[in-house]
């Protein structure tokens, strides 16, 4: 007993091996002899003891999941972000977070330049006379930090007939502020200009003009350009390709001579009657806009037409891609990258996309988180340009401010109030303003999408939103009662305008018409 007893103290047992390693390492139970006195009892081991605590809530995580599903799903917010889209003639300022999407959209042209906002806006230059309607345009680009107003384009067609028509009409006068011009005055000429894309400092933009001269035909002719905002004037090729220009004007004589001769040989009644038109036509150098080809920059020209009938519209020339120079590396990133089919435009920012889908002549805008969930923002304008980034790196507290303002003043005086006549300020606002000129304030134009403004079509280009305040201030005509235009003009934009004041059609066969909203 007492040698039982001691081997028994001591752990071990005849074998010289200890109980636990006596134990069997697989089985349903295990039987372990403990003493306690002169009883023994046996211990009994479950097979799921010997799991760790972390394998048996995962199994417990496991058995819950159906109920997880059928019970409250996770919470999945919008992704954050921070951005200007500018698209058409409008900027729409996005902001996503775990609050929601939000947009504001205003008529508003927005350029960044070395960092800085730029608004850049269309003004009237009323050059009238009492027996003559002559109104050009001009366009300033007004920093939004400090308000100032540069004039960065002035039309020279309109201004030059004006001193045309002060030599052969000596006893007629200019005309002021709260005069009205004959009912049918003798020489009429409208200038528009329409702005296109922006590239960094380069914005391009499009300008027609028509003319009526005492009983004359109608003349007209259209250009393109380019502004540098940087230098506050127009911008030569040299000042956007830099060493190509060379290379590109060889191109460029190469393009022009396969679109003649594609003229001169198309057969039939339509191929005489354009190239009878070719002798309108003169190559400009300054004629062409800055674009893309497949994400590339490229130079299009258009060589301007002028005269009668379809001598006015531009001949364009295909796209010239050239290399990218120093300028187009800052501005990349707010490129889009567009689908083969052209239905979709997509910014990839790390974190979310923005993507613009076009459906008909309308576009949809939505951000897209990193799982592929599209959060919608609204409808927009046609077409998307570029994105501005806000959120990477963050604005400053005063470009904000800055911009909160554009945004605010945008949406309370619309497009109406962004028309001016030179009458109006001082005769220096055209070198530098202190200040945006204040124009008279005008009926306001409605652009819902229930009631849009002309539609472009091969006769008739669109009404711009500037063409509209113009003509509910009585500084440009309706289209005239035989215009095919004419039925096509909203009840809206007509109420409370007199008759008086509809009789000159300036814009058939506009080569760029605007697109309305």
């Amino acid at each position: 007993m007492e040698a039982r007893g001691a081997a028994n103290t001591n752990g071990h047992g005849e074998s010289g091996m200890s109980d636990k390693e006596n134990l069997p390492r697989h089985g349903h139970f295990l039987r372990q002899l403990s003493r306690r006195g002169n009883r023994t009892f046996p211990i009994v081991y479950f097979p799921f003891m010997r799991l760790s605590l972390t394998r048996l809530m995962s199994g417990l995580l496991i058995l819950a999941a159906p109920a997880c599903r059928d019970g409250i799903r996770p919470v999945v917010y919008p992704p954050s972000a921070e951005f200007v889209l500018s698209a058409g003639d409008s900027a729409y300022w996005v902001t996503s977070s775990k609050a929601g999407v939000q947009s504001k959209g205003v008529p508003l042209d927005l350029a960044r330049v070395d960092g800085r906002f730029f608004e850049i806006y269309v003004v009237d230059d009323d050059q009238s006379f009492q027996g003559a309607d002559l109104v050009g345009q001009n366009v300033f680009r007004r920093d939004l930090r400090t308000g100032d107003s540069v004039l960065v384009y002035r039309d020279t067609i309109v201004p030059h007939l004006a001193r045309e028509y002060a030599r052969l009409h000596p006893r007629d006068h200019r005309l002021t502020p709260g005069d009205e011009p004959d009912a049918d005055p003798v020489w009429r000429a409208t200038a528009t200009v329409e702005l296109g894309a922006s590239h960094g400092s380069f914005m391009s933009f499009s300008v027609h003009t028509d003319v009526e001269r005492d009983s004359a035909e109608l003349w007209h002719t259209s250009r393109r350009g380019v502004l540098d905002l940087r230098r506050n004037r127009a911008a030569s090729l040299a000042d956007v390709v830099g060493g190509e220009s060379a290379d590109i004007e060889r191109r460029r004589d190469q393009a022009l001579r396969d679109a003649l001769d594609s003229v001169r040989s198309e057969q039939g009644e339509r191929g005489a009657r354009a190239a009878s038109q070719l002798a309108n036509y003169r190559l400009d150098p300054a004629s062409f806009e800055l674009t893309t080809v497949d994400g590339a920059p490229a130079i299009a020209y258009a060589v301007p037409g002028s005269g009668s009938g379809d001598a006015g519209h531009m001949l364009p020339l295909e796209p010239i891609r050239f290399a990218e120079p120093t300028w187009w590396r800052d501005i990349a990133a707010s490129l889009p990258s567009t689908s083969a089919d052209g239905s979709r435009d997509v910014w990839r920012r790390g974190g979310y996309d923005v993507v613009v889908r076009y459906e008909g002549e309308g576009a949809r805008l939505v951000v897209r988180d990193s799982t592929s969930r599209d959060w919608p923002v609204g409808p927009i304008a046609s077409p998307a340009q570029r994105v501005y980034w806000l959120d990477r790196p963050a604005l400053d507290s005063v470009t904000r401010q800055a911009l909160v303002k554009a945004f605010q003043d945008a949406a309370s005086y619309g497009a109406a109030t962004r028309v001016a006549s030179g009458e109006q300020a001082d005769p220096r606002w055209h070198t530098v303003l202190s200040a945006r000129p204040l124009p008279i304030r005008f009926r306001s134009c409605s652009f819902s999408p229930l009631t849009r403004p002309i539609a472009p079509s091969r006769s008739c280009g669109a009404l711009s939103r500037t063409s509209c305040a113009n003509i509910v201030s009585g500084r440009r005509r309706w289209p005239s009662s035989n215009s095919p235009c004419l039925e096509r003009i909203p009840t809206s934009l007509t109420r409370g305008v007199s008759s008086s004041r509809r009789k000159f059609a300036p814009w058939r066969g506009r080569s760029t018409p605007s697109r309305p909203r």
